[in-house]
């Protein structure tokens, strides 16, 4: 067979590498890729539609493509205008909802100084400092101080009422401030209903039966006589305090010359131990009673002065607990009545009181009868009387319980809570307004394209 003629200096595999060489230049000229599919202009699309064809009015092929379509621009993809009202309705409630924040993140540094809580909740423009960084100080109410732990891992807080203000007036604190230990409080002033807890603070107050007391001084003053119904007084802070003539008076009495001892357990192990220990005092003495911790009795001291220090001295140094003698009166304000002496109650007879002990008199000597040796114990015998006579100066205070009841208008201190503490709120605001006015512009843009493409539809 005679061979091709091939062109000087030609080897087969140089015209096997030519022709993939020559692809791409092929392919940029007619637009279609080796695979069959268009990657071309419109122009070549018209080319390539036209070859096909052959005429003009020909038939086109079902995998031909239209130019028409390539001339069409490919449109920017765009957000739905209802997304961008979203956007803005949702940075328009966060702004609302950090409204009062910015407006005390903008506050001086600085408290404004309000006072002594009695003089401030008579003011009535301590409304007006809501919202404000302000300092207070007062009495707390820490008996009936109530403790919570925040999440966070921030401390524990104490909520408490500043006495004086007709429960208005709160405070909530670390429960343990650094010191210098002083009651006075600086902090935001809020409302008390703005609390997340105020409604289980409210409740358990309202299920807390508070001590009131009563204003001693003007109690002396009164007439001598029987306590009017209703009685109508003040408080120490000041209150106006309406009794009621079954409401009952707490009356707390200091007996100077009593005291109280406590024997443990673990050093005498019965009652008759406990009297054998008690009468090496040498002092008279009431029976004994039986505690979970020993045996309690009730000493009578000698008058005030270095005999009375030494006794004491001896008992403490026995290694015997002891400590004042404290009783509390129960009588209803209708049964009390005022005597220059002190205050009258109705006997042990008629209502439970705590016993009033007495020192038994001394036997009448007879002649030819030897006396009793100074060395025998005394014991002491309760008085039965019609009425008790308190003096008023055993008299420690005179107080009723009561709900504490929060009043409606009630504020709170948060102590610690400075203007700087909420500083942060400052750039969030600015960049809500910033993603507040993009959607804004970006939904008036929205809005004006569908009319401006209906006047080049028009035209």
């Amino acid at each position: 067979m005679a061979e091709e003629p091939r062109q000087p200096h030609e080897s087969p595999q140089e015209s096997a590498s030519s022709a993939p060489a020559d692809a791409p230049a092929k392919e940029a000229a007619s637009g279609v890729a080796a695979d069959g599919s268009f990657a071309g202009t419109a122009g070549q699309a018209e080319a390539v539609l036209a070859s096909e064809t052959g005429d003009p009015g020909a038939p086109i092929p079902a995998d031909a493509v239209d130019p028409e379509l390539l001339r069409l621009s490919v449109p920017i993809p765009r957000r739905h205008p209802g997304l961008a009202l979203a956007v803005l309705v949702i940075c328009g409630l966060l702004l609302f909802r950090l409204r009062t924040e910015l407006r005390y993140a903008l506050q001086p540094t600085e408290p404004r100084e309000l006072g002594s809580v009695g003089l401030t909740i008579k003011n009535p423009q301590l409304g007006d400092a809501v919202g404000q960084f302000v300092a207070v100080s007062g009495i707390p109410d820490h008996r009936n101080a109530l403790a919570f732990d925040p999440k966070g891992g921030r401390p524990r807080q104490h909520v408490f009422r500043l006495l004086g203000t007709a429960s208005r007036l709160l405070v909530t604190a670390p429960a343990a401030g650094p010191p210098p230990f002083q009651n006075r409080w600086s902090g935001r002033l809020r409302r008390f209903d703005e609390l997340s807890f105020f409604d289980t603070v409210r409740a358990a107050w309202g299920s807390t039966q508070a001590l009131r007391a009563v204003d001693i001084g003007k109690l002396r003053a009164m007439v001598p006589g029987a306590l009017p119904v209703p009685f109508n007084t003040t408080d120490r802070a000041g209150e106006p305090l309406t009794l009621g003539g079954q409401q009952d008076l707490l009356v707390d009495v200091l007996f100077p010359d009593d005291v109280r001892v406590l024997l443990s357990k673990e050093k005498v192990p019965s009652l008759a131990d406990a009297d054998h220990e008690v009468e090496r005092f040498g002092l008279p003495h009431g029976p004994g009673v039986e505690t979970k911790d020993g045996y309690g009795y009730v000493l009578r001291l000698p008058t005030p002065g270095l005999e009375r220090q030494r006794v004491l001295a001896h008992i403490d140094a026995q290694g015997v607990w002891l400590w004042h003698r404290f009783e509390t009166y129960r009588a209803p304000v209708g049964a009390v009545q005022v005597t220059p002496a002190g205050l009258l109650l109705p006997g042990p007879d008629a209502l439970p009181q705590p016993v009033r002990y007495r020192v038994p008199a001394e036997p009448v000597a007879v002649e030819g009868v030897k006396p009793a040796s100074p060395s025998v114990p005394v014991v002491l015998l309760p008085q039965k009387e019609p009425s008790t006579l308190i003096l008023w100066e055993q008299l420690e205070a005179v107080q009723i319980h009561e709900p504490m009841n929060i009043a409606a208008d009630a504020l709170v201190v948060v102590h610690g809570e400075t203007p700087k503490s909420v500083v942060w709120t400052l750039p969030m605001a600015a960049l809500l307004v910033l993603c507040a006015l993009f959607n804004l512009w970006y939904l008036a843009r929205a809005l004006r394209r569908p009319a401006a493409s209906e006047d080049v539809d028009a035209a």
